[in-house]
């Protein structure tokens, strides 16, 4: 079946076929290791794909914002007995679940209801016929997504915000080659503080990077002591417009950063679950190097130290 997306006047869709195409490989993060291969970002899907639909559109149609909670979620009016559900998970991801057959191929359209320069960071990743992450999008901002049948017949909408966060401080800027993400075992975080800042983590079920991820939706991370001590939350934004949020876990000492590949600055260092850093960021030790389905690395804009929300559900 062919792939479908489209980018045209803020619209993004694709189709459930993505999943037989790019899961092979990298959705069973029970695996000893994982394979080398990356990803494609949502740009090149972009770029070589078939339009489903001649009309551009940038606003919302037949939907019902929900009830305002944290994290929120929306349902659609209903359209022939299909229901669509989206859900907060983090500042840049969405998570979609529908009711629908295994057996067919679905698309899920994503529109940015506020123009921003941001919309080619937006990444789908297909679990199932039935459950989408969307990624790479941009804190609290709100977003429309429409379900197709194979035909291009919509079936259902629904309309969603990311998180919104309570900054708390911002830190100056770091020039230089930041893009430098080094990485470290949970298992060797046995002793308080980190060892309970670790608990109740998992490899994160969204990206496949391996990476621990809490009930927050924030990565795990080692930072120094310039920015805060295990427990501390932060906004993390690139100079691409990539955004996610971490939290410390692990101390780098009393410094902003640790010296990386010569001229690098290792800034933010992710904790990862035995056995599942792919063997891609072992040879080269930098998640930086590589696009982790809509978490698109480059060098960091901006940190800010932010509270905390609602616990979320993966």
């Amino acid at each position: 079946m062919p792939i479908s997306t489209m980018l045209s006047g803020k619209l993004v869709s694709v189709s459930t076929s993505l999943f037989m195409v790019l899961g092979s490989g990298h959705y069973d993060l029970d695996q000893a290791t994982q394979e080398a291969d990356i990803a494609v970002p949502a740009t090149t899907q972009i770029t070589a794909a078939m339009p489903v639909n001649s009309v551009p559109r940038s606003t919302p149609t037949s939907t019902r914002t929900a009830v305002s909670t944290t994290p929120p979620v929306t349902e659609s009016e209903p359209a022939d007995a299909f229901t669509l559900t989206a859900a907060t998970i983090s500042v840049s991801c969405i998570k979609l679940e529908w009711s629908g057959d295994a057996d067919t191929e679905y698309t899920v359209t994503a529109i940015q209801n506020v123009n921003d320069d941001y919309v080619d960071n937006i990444y789908f990743e297909f679990k199932s016929n039935t459950l989408c992450y969307v990624t790479g999008l941009r804190e609290n901002s709100e977003y429309t997504f429409e379900l197709y049948d194979e035909n291009g017949e919509i079936l259902a909408s629904a309309v969603q915000k990311t998180e919104a966060v309570e900054v708390i401080e911002e830190f100056d800027y770091i020039d230089g080659w930041t893009n430098c993400f080094a990485y470290e075992r949970a298992s060797g975080l046995t002793r308080d503080p980190s060892y309970s800042a670790i608990q109740g983590a998992v490899p994160d079920p969204v990206t496949n990077t391996g990476i621990m991820r809490d009930e927050y939706g924030d990565y795990c991370c080692a930072m120094g002591t310039f920015f805060g001590y295990c427990g501390d939350r932060f906004l993390i934004t690139l100079e691409n417009g990539t955004q996610f949020t971490v939290k410390i876990c692990d101390s780098k000492g009393d410094r902003w950063y640790h010296p990386f590949g010569g001229d690098g600055k290792c800034i933010v260092e992710f904790i990862h679950a035995d056995r599942y850093l792919p063997d891609c960021v072992s040879f080269t030790g930098n998640y930086g190097s590589y696009n982790w389905y809509g978490l698109s690395f480059d060098n960091i804009q901006s940190i800010k130290k932010i509270n905390y929300g609602t616990p979320i559900k993966y």
